[in-house]
Formats: structure tokens, sequence, C-alpha cells
């Protein structure tokens, strides 16, 4: 492989690769605000520059191709009082307001002045100010501390694939917005917030909720479809507060669609029961031992389907499979999730980007275990245990008597004969099998909340009970 030099540091590179991601690999740092690796290269914002050796002007990192024997300086004299001036360029307009901005504590240009910024302002005049737009139900736009970065453009155009987002008039004027300032219609619009240097478009679900420093971060699985994209769950004191996109190039890239982001909400639906409940001429809250017992009396000595939402993860599904074997023999086992999507054959790309048909995240993990999918409930079934994580769809089901495992509404659970409470996808550990094969894990971000339980310690409880005849 070919190498260069960069600040005297030898970085081996592949061919084709620019200046920032070879500084990157040999754990350089150039800054920049308008480069992202997901977009094209626009080398405007010049904070990249950098001094080549035998090159009479300096050169943007960005847009600049490392070659075999390059010597680039990345912190010269030259370099640092580009990236000073640029840095006071960029200032000049913005307003300080940090202390009342969504993206303080994770923006790039509150970072970068830090760094490689001057403590004082030369400019005196007045700076410019623009009212503040309605983008929909996801983003909120402030330009007055836009940088021009153009980043929002490209992700419409390159990503989302739909040319929203432009720039009007010139020079100080400049104004970026959507086309006759109409509202975002991409179901991806909050990666503009995600891409965004600074707290110029940020997401309206998170404004003013909390300081990203107190947030604490752990990776994740979306859930939302089998795509399988890889995110971060953001969450503090057993609540989560927002999900971002992680980086994985084989799957989603960078980019996370609106409904996975947002799908966390269900964890904290007001209505989701979290403690044990039992039918009592209605739903009524009990106790884990009398919700157990209700649960077992209502599928004992019956014909009962097991029906397992393609939701749960791949560990649950073996201890589904295992657990109904000793537990509910004769019992018919059937994996539901996504209307219209029965098995494998029927999940295909539902958009150019990233969005599947199966609703579920784990629809390709459940036929790998030999599940069948359920069509319609068989003749001769008196009972039926449904389990679930929450995002499976529940199956028409009529003339048995039912027991709901899991994450359930009370609308969706008022005629269950009892339900055991569980744990969502963020409140346990698992694996899931994406769309392309890939088996990934996640881990446990928060606790399930109230009295729900995670599937092993309800299966044990059920399993283990006295009235199961296992002291």
């Amino acid at each position: 492989m070919p190498k260069c030099l960069v600040d005297g540091r030898e970085i081996e590179f592949e061919a084709g690769t620019n200046l920032i991601e070879v500084a990157k690999k040999g754990g350089i740092n150039i800054p920049f605000f308008c480069y992202h690796p997901g977009l094209s290269v626009v080398a405007q914002c010049r904070m990249c520059l950098v001094e080549i050796e035998k090159m009479p002007k300096l050169q943007t990192a960005c847009s600049t191709p490392a070659t075999e024997g390059m010597v680039v300086k990345t912190h010269s004299d030259r370099v640092k009082q580009a990236q000073k001036a640029t840095m006071e360029f960029l200032l000049v307009n913005h307003p300080l307001d940090c202390p009342i901005c969504d993206k303080s504590g994770e923006c790039d240009l509150q970072d970068q002045s830090y760094l490689y910024g001057d403590a004082n302002s030369r400019y005196t005049e007045e700076r410019r100010t623009y009212l503040d737009l309605d983008m929909g139900p996801v983003i909120k736009k402030n330009m007055n501390r836009c940088i021009h970065c153009t980043r929002c453009i490209r992700f419409g155009t390159e990503v989302a694939g739909i040319h929203e987002m432009v720039a009007v008039k010139r020079g100080n004027f400049t104004e970026i917005t959507t086309i006759d300032e109409k509202q975002l219609q991409t179901e991806y619009a909050g990666n503009y917030a995600d891409i965004c240097p600074t707290g110029s478009l940020t997401i309206k679900d998170f404004r003013f909720k909390k300081r990203v420093w107190y947030l604490k971060k752990t990776p994740t699985i979306c859930e939302g479809c089998s795509r399988g994209c890889n995110m971060e769950v953001h969450h503090e004191s057993e609540t989560i507060y927002r999900c971002l996109p992680r980086e994985n190039k084989l799957i989603n890239k960078f980019w996370l669609c609106d409904e996975g982001r947002f799908n966390f909400r269900h964890l904290h639906d007001p209505t989701r029961i979290i403690t044990p409940a039992q039918q009592s001429g209605g739903l009524m809250i009990t106790d884990w031992p009398s919700a157990v017992n209700r649960a077992r009396q209502t599928v004992q000595n019956k014909k009962t389907a097991v029906l397992l939402g393609s939701d749960l993860t791949n560990e649950e599904g073996k201890m589904l499979l295992d657990f109904t074997s000793n537990n509910v023999p004769g019992a018919v086992i059937f994996h539901f999730g996504t209307p219209g999507v029965k098995n494998v054959a029927d999940d295909q790309d539902a958009d150019k980007i990233l969005k599947r048909k199966s609703k579920t995240a784990n629809l390709h993990g459940m036929e790998r275990l030999g599940i069948k999918p359920f069509e319609k409930m068989p003749a001769g079934i008196e009972a039926a245990i449904v389990i679930r994580g929450g995002r499976a769809v529940l199956p028409e089901i009529k003339g048995v008597s039912v027991v709901g495992i899991g994450v359930f509404r009370k609308s969706e659970a008022d005629t269950f004969a009892a339900v055991l409470p569980g744990a969502g996808f963020a409140e346990k550990d698992g694996t899931v099998t994406s769309s392309n094969g890939m088996d990934q894990s996640y881990s446990r971000a928060i606790a399930p909340p109230g009295q729900s339980k995670g599937l092993s310690e309800i299966l044990m409880t059920w399993a283990n009970s006295k009235e199961a005849g296992h002291a």
C-alpha cells in the first residue's frame, strides 16, 4: 500500500483516500465543517486547509487525495493562521446562545472555536438575524446559527432523494431553507439535525429536554424494520431521550429513518401495562403469583397456540421453543409481526434507502429457528399465548382465551385472561438477525419499568411455581 507523511508520521492508505481520512487513520485530527464521509465533497468551509510540500498554496484536505510520498503539515504556522481566520469569519454572524442551544456539548463549531479560534472578536457591525422556520414535525430551524456548510442540501439530494433544501440569495444574505418554505417531506428528516455541525437544525422532540453531557449512550439495533440499522440509545435515569444512528457501512452507513429513530416512544407510553394483570370483569392489576397462576389455568389441558412476535430476540425465540415443549405440551407455535409480510420471501425493500417491508427486527431470525408464520388460527385451538416485544402488530385472535407476555398497551390487552409484563428492545440484551443474514447484538440501556420482568425470569417463574408442580 502507498504511504505518506502527515506531521512526520508515516501512514499507509488506499489509493484515492482524501487527506482527512488518511490523517484520521493515523490518529491526527484535521478540523472541518462541510465535509461528511457520506456526502459529496464541496471544499467550501476552508477549515481543513493543510500545507503540502512542493505546493505553494494551502490545500483543502477533504478534496485532496493522498499520494505516495506526499508530505503534509496540519499544524504549521501557515495552517494555524488560516484556521484562525476561517473561524473568525464563520463566527462573524453567529449568536452567543450556547447556553440555550441544544447542540451545546456536541457542537462542531463550539469545539473548533475553542481549539482554533480567538477569544476576541474584531467584528463591530450588527449581526444578521432571521426568523425561525417551522420545517414540519421533526425539525426546527434557527438560521442565525447556520454557517452555510450545505450538508443538509447535499443530504436531501444525494441520500434522501428529494430536493427540498436550497440556498437562496448570496454572500452575507445567503439563507438555507426549504423550497418555497414548505415543510420537510422526507421520512429521514432527523438526519438533517445529525449532520448539521451547529444548532441550526435541531430535532423538535429533543429540544430543551436534556443537556447532552448528562446522557449515557448505549449501542443498540433499531427494531423498526428488518434492516437492522445500528443506532445509539441516549438515556438518563431510566428514561430514553433520543436515538441516533451509529455508523455501519454494511447496513445503514450513517443514517436512520424517522420511524426507527422515534420508535422508542412506545416504551414510555403511559398506557403500557407494567404490572401483572388478570381478567376480572376487565383487566385488573394483581401480583405476579396470581397472574402466573391465571395464565397457567388459561392454557391448562387445552389445545394451545403460542404466537411469538418477530420483534423478539433469537435467544428469546429459542427459550420459548424449549419452554413450550416442556410446559405447554402439544402446543403449535407461530411467529407474527407485520400485516402482509408472512415470511422472509415477502420482506423486500420498502424504499431506496433503508426501510424494509417487515416492520420488526427479527423476522429472519424467527424463520432461522424454524418457526412458521401465523396465517390463521388452526381449528380446535382453545387458548393462545402471545409473546412480543412491543413492535409486532397483534394478529386477529377471536374465540379463544389469550395470555399476553411482554409489552402491551391496555387497549390491546383489555380482553386478555392475564398479562405478564415484559421488557422492550432497549430494556434487555439479545441478538437479532438482519435482512442480510447478519446476527447483531445489543445491550440493555434502561431497566424495564414498574414490575415488568425479562422473559427468562417470567418463564422461570411459570415453570418453577408450586402450581406447576415444581416446588
